[in-house]
C-alpha cells in the first residue's frame, strides 16, 4: 500500500511540478537584484535587448567571454515579452530559472520511475523539488536551475536507455547535452559522461548505449551548440574560448578563483543545510543502494543503485577536488540523491527507532543553520530580531515536525510535513527575511532615491548622467546601462566637471582622504540622501550619499 499522498500519487507530475514552481518563485518579485553573478547576468541580457546584439556578451563596455549565451537568449525572450529592459525588473530575467528548477525536478521523476519505481520517483522528485539549493537557483537569474534541468533531463534519458528505452529517448540525452553547453559549456556533458564511463568500467556492459549512436542525435547537439560557438568567434575575433578556457575555466582548475576556495569535504559539509528536506531520508536510501550493489536484493534493484552511484560520486568528486568552490556547483549531482531520499522514504518503517534517529540528525543541524539564517537577516540588517524569530519559527516547526514523524516512521506525515517545510523556508527566508532587509538593498533604494529627487525638481531621471563609486554590477543593473562606475579618487573630478544636473554615489567605505575631491563634491548640491547599508559582496557597512548636482532652478 503506497504512503504517498493521494493527490501525489494520482497526479504526480502535476504537484511535483507546481512544488519546483512555488519554491523557486517565493522572492522572485520581491528580491532586489542581487551581487554579483545575478546582476552581472541580467545587465548583460538587457544590453542585447537594447543594442540588438545577441552573439557577443558584454557587461557594460566589458565583453564577458565566460559562459555560453543559452541563458541570456532565454532571459531575453521572458524579458522581451513581460516587461522590456527599460523597466529594470529582475524579476522578468529570473523566470528561465523558475522553468530550469521545473525541469529538473520532473526530469528526476522520468528517470527516477524507470529507476526506483513510480512511488519513490515521486517522493524524492518533490522532496527535490522544494530543496533549499534547487529554489534558491531556481529564483536567481542565472545558469544553475537551467543546467540543472537540462543535465538531470540528460540523465533520466540514460535512465530509460538502462530500461528498454530506444531512439526517443537517445534524441532528448543529446537535445539535452546540446542545450546544456549552450547554456554553461563543458558540465553537462562531464556529467553524463563520467557516468558512463563509471558505468562501463563497473559493469563492462555496453548493449544500452547502442541507441545514442542513432546519427541524427550527435548532429542534433552539433547543430544546437556550434552556430553561435562559430559566430561569436567570428565576432570577438577569437578572443571568446580564449577566454573563457584561459581565464576562466582554467584558474579554476588550478586555484581558489576569485577568492572562492575550499578543502575537499567543502559540498559535503554544506550538504545538511542545502539538501533540506531531501536530507531526512538519504541515509537509509544511500544504505539500500549500498546493499543492492553487495547482491543482497534483486538484480534490478542493483542495477538502479548502480546508475545513481555512478551519476552522483564521480561529479561530486570532481567539484570536491576542483580548487575553486561554490555552493551550486554539485547541483547536477543532486536529483541522484533525491532518488536515494525517495528510495530511504519509501523503506523508511523498516528501521528500527534508534536508526532513525540516527538518520535525522544530518538534517536536524540543517534546520538549526536555516533558522539562524532566516532569524538573521531581519535581526541584523532589517527590522529586528522578533520578526527574524517568528519567520525562523514559522520555518523550524514544520520541519521539526517532519524529523519526529521521521523518527516514529510514519512516512506520510513525515513527507508532507518535509514539504511544507521546505515551502515555508523559501517563503520566509527568501520571500520575506532577506527582501524586509533593508540594509541589503542599496542599489535598490539608491535608485527609488534618485527617482525622488528629480521627480521633486521636475528631471526626468533618464536624462541624468550618474556617477558612482559604489561599483556593484546591482546598480548597474538598477540604475541603466550608462551609469558611470569610477574610483572615489575621480568622483568630484568628474562632477566639478559637469556643468548640467548629474547624480554623483559616494561609497563611504572607499572613500580616502583627498580633501579636495571632498569639496568638489559639495559644488552644485540642490539634494542629498544618505543610505546606510551593507555590501554584502565586501563584507564592508557603507553609507551611500546620493547628491543632486546643479539642479535648473539655481542656475
Amino acid at each position: 500500500m503506497s504512503n504517498l499522498p493521494a493527490i501525489l500519487e494520482r497526479k504526480p507530475r502535476l504537484i511535483i511540478a507546481l512544488l519546483a514552481a512555488m519554491a523557486a518563485l517565493m522572492g522572485v518579485f520581491t528580491l532586489p537584484p542581487l551581487d554579483r553573478d545575478e546582476s552581472r547576468f541580467g545587465q548583460a541580457t538587457a544590453q542585447m535587448l537594447e543594442t540588438g546584439d545577441y552573439v557577443r556578451i558584454r557587461f557594460q563596455d566589458e565583453a564577458r567571454n565566460k559562459k555560453p549565451a543559452g541563458i541570456h537568449w532565454m532571459q531575453a525572450v521572458t524579458t522581451g515579452l513581460l516587461t522590456g529592459p527599460e523597466a529594470r525588473a529582475m524579476w522578468s530575467y529570473r523566470i528561465p530559472s523558475v522553468l530550469g528548477a521545473i525541469l529538473a525536478a520532473l526530469a528526476t521523476y522520468w528517470g527516477g520511475a524507470k529507476l526506483v519505481g513510480r512511488q519513490a520517483a515521486a517522493a524524492g522528485a518533490a522532496l527535490f523539488a522544494v530543496s533549499i539549493l534547487l529554489g534558491i537557483e531556481g529564483g536567481i537569474a542565472k545558469t544553475d536551475a537551467m543546467l540543472a534541468g537540462l543535465t538531470t533531463l540528460a540523465m533520466a534519458a540514460l535512465a530509460q536507455l538502462r530500461t528498454g528505452g530506444g531512439k526517443k529517448a537517445a534524441l532528448v540525452f543529446w537535445a539535452a547535452i546540446g542545450l546544456g553547453i549552450l547554456i554553461k559549456g563543458p558540465v553537462t556533458p562531464m556529467v553524463a559522461g563520467l557516468a558512463i564511463i563509471a558505468l562501463l568500467i563497473w559493469e563492462r556492459k555496453f548493449n544500452w548505449l547502442k541507441p545514442l549512436a542513432y546519427w541524427p542525435g550527435p548532429l542534433m547537439a552539433i547543430a544546437i551548440a556550434a552556430p553561435w560557438l562559430i559566430a561569436v568567434q567570428i565576432a570577438t575575433d577569437g578572443a571568446f574560448l580564449r577566454q573563457a578556457l584561459g581565464d576562466d575555466l582554467g584558474p579554476k582548475l588550478v586555484s581558489g578563483h576569485e577568492r572562492h576556495g575550499g578543502l575537499p569535504g567543502y559540498h559535503l559539509l554544506l550538504l545538511p543545510a542545502l539538501f533540506v528536506p531531501a536530507v531526512m531520508f538519504l541515509i537509509p536510501g544511500v544504505m539500500r543502494a549500498v546493499t543492492a550493489v553487495r547482491g543482497k536484493i534483486d538484480d534490478e534493484t542493483a542495477s538502479a543503485a548502480c546508475f545513481l552511484i555512478a551519476w552522483a560520486i564521480p561529479t561530486w568528486l570532481v567539484f570536491e577536488l576542483l580548487p575553486t568552490k561554490l555552493p551550486h556547483y554539485v547541483l547536477p549531482a543532486y536529483p541522484a540523491l533525491a532518488l536515494l531520499a525517495g528510495w530511504g522514504w519509501v523503506h523508511l518503517a523498516q528501521s528500527r527507532p534508534w536508526m532513525r534517529s540516527l538518520y535525522v540528525l544530518p538534517a536536524f543541524f540543517g534546520v538549526i543553520i536555516l533558522s539562524a539564517l532566516i532569524a538573521a537577516a531581519p535581526g541584523i540588517y532589517g527590522p529586528g530580531w522578533v520578526i527574524g524569530g517568528l519567520l525562523a519559527g514559522a520555518f523550524a516547526l514544520p520541519a521539526l515536525g517532519a524529523i519526529i514523524e521521521t523518527i516514529r516512521g510514519r512516512a506520510a506525515s513525515a513527507l508532507i510535513l518535509a514539504l511544507v517545510a521546505g515551502l515555508a523556508w523559501h517563503a520566509m527566508g527568501r520571500g520575506i527575511a532577506i527582501s524586509a532587509s533593508a540594509d541589503l538593498r542599496l542599489a535598490d533604494r539608491a535608485r527609488t532615491a534618485i527617482s525622488d529627487m528629480a521627480a521633486e525638481r521636475g528631471l526626468e531621471t533618464a536624462s541624468l548622467p550618474i556617477v558612482s563609486t559604489y561599483t556593484e554590477p546591482s546598480l548597474v543593473f538598477s540604475l541603466g546601462t550608462d551609469t558611470q562606475l569610477v574610483e572615489w579618487s575621480d568622483l568630484g573630478t568628474l562632477s566639478n566637471a559637469m556643468s548640467a544636473p548629474h547624480i554623483t554615489i559616494e561609497d563611504t567605505s572607499r572613500a580616502g582622504d583627498d580633501l579636495a575631491n571632498l569639496e568638489a563634491l559639495e559644488t552644485g548640491v540642490c539634494a542629498v540622501r544618505e543610505l546606510p547599508g551593507v555590501n554584502y559582496s565586501r563584507g564592508d557597512e557603507t553609507v551611500l550619499i546620493v547628491r543632486l548636482h546643479n539642479c535648473p532652478s539655481q542656475e
